[in-house]
């Protein structure tokens, strides 16, 4: 018999995110609480135009040619972008309501320039699928493939497919398709698909495909808020959840007072702590206020992942060797653990600190802390979340940012309350946490053994459970895509860090830009004065959800 052997690629290397699995939660959370919105589906008119754009091709094209299919709705996505593009700068020059978020815009915005200088452009230039520099986007269905056809095929707007081709739905993508027919040049729009060439006045003539005049379309407006609002009641709890989520982001754009813009960073204090910037309580109504609970679970769980990034990325700065012969100098991750509890600079984090045991600590930040309400104190868990952050970024010292993250943690484990199940109300089980060791059901857990240890003995703990956890989440990513994202391994001549550059922590996205932005351009939020706002029909909407 004849064996035949090879060497064994080694994986390649990706840079990786979510080295602790920390946010997988986080994004388990807003997933449920914001269905049919991710954080790539930033205009709502594109839930329109595509199922029109795919409508309207089957009324002109005969459906057998996937080639021909994809060229022309190339070219039409490049086109749906320029036009955006374009009626900002003859308009009033607001990207937020005209260009932004566009599929392909970066290359685009170029493209319009060029055409600006030479007065004819070529859709088929930027539509290509070969690898040239002008190409707007690697897929070949652009922006419908890469971001919007799972979430449209969850609201019933378009057919799922693994093919070239794509469908819209009967029940609701045919419907909305004609709704979009009926105020826009579609004639016009597919002579400049099929001719390729465009100009200038052809952008102008078809602004009426711009992203912002949903609200100057009645129908699709009404058909497009009824599918976010779920106002005829087809979607079932995610429906219910999202309309809830919107009503609630409404809420706050209405309540807050004068001279302070809706913001992520206003949202997640606000919804937190129940207060308004300046320290008014926020009135929400009743029919909110279980998902209002359930953004606290989120932003709790985001706390967590921030203080634990932290503490990971202070784990690998001080594992990088500062000479060839600090090469390998810790045989385990037990040794360097044992080691910082050790060094000088854990004095200086109990120095910072002032209290020996964790109890104390968290006793500290139950009684002498700043209220729930306070959240703009600079000890709210709140700031340090978002100081932690900062502090990263501007080259704390180590000491300093450990101290920060006890501190955030111990008022983390202040504010637990212990007759609530952390993610009570959120479909999240055990099973759905197994791969994401570190989450607020282990946290609670590993808290209450560290109510009878020292601070040292915490901060050796939390190292441990940082690395360990990261080998493992590095593990599955590896088994599971072949691409390695260790931070640090072992070796043989001990443990070594992997990374050239050491990952900043950083917070989670949770959807509220793309949610504003959408509410925003179905006419229910306005830009007054720098600042969000509601409008009448806003208002009116607001009311009936939260009833």
């Amino acid at each position: 018999m004849k064996l035949t052997t090879g060497w064994l690629k080694p994986p390649s290397t990706s840079k990786g995110i979510d080295h602790l699995g920390t946010q997988a939660p986080c994004g388990m959370i807003y997933g449920q609480l914001l269905p049919g919105i991710t954080n790539v589906t930033d205009r709502a008119r594109y839930y329109s135009f595509y199922p029109w754009l795919v409508w309207s091709y089957d009324q002109r094209y005969s459906k057998d040619d996937p080639a021909h299919f994809v060229e022309r709705f190339r070219r039409a996505d490049c086109l749906f972008t320029l036009i955006a593009e374009r009626h900002s700068q003859v308009d009033d020059q607001d990207d937020e309501r005209h260009g932004i978020a566009m599929v392909g815009r970066n290359k685009l915005v170029t493209a319009l320039t060029r055409l600006k200088a030479v007065g004819v452009l070529l859709l088929s230039q930027y539509a290509t699928t070969d690898t040239k520099e002008d190409r707007y986007f690697v897929n070949r269905l652009g922006g419908l493939s890469q971001y919007y056809a799972g979430t449209l095929a969850n609201l019933m707007i378009m057919q799922s497919s693994t093919t070239s081709w794509t469908r819209y739905s009967t029940e609701y993508g045919s419907l909305l398709a004609q709704d979009f027919e009926t105020n826009v040049a579609g004639t016009l729009f597919w002579e400049k698909v099929e001719s390729d060439e465009i100009t200038l006045a052809d952008l102008d003539e078809l602004s009426g495909f711009c992203a912002c005049n949903i609200p100057s379309c009645p129908a699709e407006c009404q058909h497009l808020t009824d599918i976010f609002f779920d106002v005829k009641v087809r979607y079932g709890d995610e429906g219910e959840q999202r309309r809830r989520s919107l009503a609630l982001i409404q809420q706050l754009a209405s309540a807050l007072p004068d001279g302070e813009d809706l913001s992520e960073e206003v949202f997640r204090a606000c919804t937190y702590t129940g207060v308004l910037p300046g320290g008014l309580p926020w009135t929400i109504p009743p029919t909110l206020q279980s998902t209002c609970a359930l953004w606290v679970v989120y932003v709790r769980n985001d706390l967590l992942s921030v203080a634990f990034q932290t503490i990971l990325s202070i784990c690998l700065t001080e594992l990088q060797p500062r000479t060839s012969d600090e090469r390998g100098r810790f045989g385990s991750i037990e040794a360097f653990a044992d080691w910082f509890v050790g060094s000088e600079k854990m004095d200086e984090v109990l120095n910072e600190l002032e209290y020996e045991t964790f109890s104390d600590l968290v006793e500290h930040a139950s009684v002498l802390g700043p209220a729930l309400a306070d959240w703009g104190d600079m000890g709210h868990e709140i700031q340090l979340g978002k100081q932690l952050i900062a502090d990263w970024r501007g080259g704390a010292e180590v000491p300093l940012l450990l101290a920060r993250s006890l501190e955030l943690l111990a008022m983390l484990v202040a504010r637990d309350d212990l007759t609530k199940q952390p993610y009570s109300g959120l479909v999240i089980t055990a099973d759905s946490l197994r791969d994401y060791p570190i989450n607020l059901v282990s946290f609670r857990h590993r808290a209450a053994d560290w109510q009878t240890m020292s601070v040292g003995q915490v901060a050796s703990d939390l190292m441990l459970w940082c690395m360990n956890t990261h080998l493992r989440v590095a593990l599955r990513k590896l088994r599971q895509s072949g691409r390695s994202t260790f931070q640090l391994h072992p070796s043989e001549l001990g443990v070594e860090v992997a990374c050239v550059h050491v990952p900043a922590p950083t917070q989670t996205t949770p959807r509220f830009r793309q949610a504003v932005r959408i509410l925003r351009d179905l006419g229910l939020l306005t830009r007054e004065g720098g600042r969000t706002r509601l409008t009448d029909p806003g208002r009116r909407l607001m009311e009936v959800a939260s009833v």
